[in-house]
């Protein structure tokens, strides 16, 4: 009984794993692959705009930068906080 149990807790895990979907997948990697705004990313924000203290030009420039840009991507209400 007791090996029973045993089997059926080790082999569950195997049977409760998520299918992934291959083609969902492969569009998404390509996607970060072909498409990816990291690096321009952090371009901006660390050799453009430098160090940004809070109430700097530095921290309202990047600030400014990074909520036109969320605006650009399709986010919605990308806005500065006063």
């Amino acid at each position: 009984m007791k090996t029973t149990l045993l089997a059926l807790s080790l082999l569950l895990p195997l049977v409760a794993q998520e299918r992934v979907d291959q083609a969902t997948d492969a569009k998404m990697r390509s996607e970060e692959l072909e498409h990816s705004q990291i690096m321009h990313t952090l371009h901006m924000l660390t050799d453009r705009y430098g160090p940004r203290v809070t109430g700097t030009p530095n921290h309202e420039l990047a600030a400014k930068w990074a909520a036109g840009q969320m605006t650009e991507w399709g986010f919605k209400n990308a806005h500065l906080e006063p």
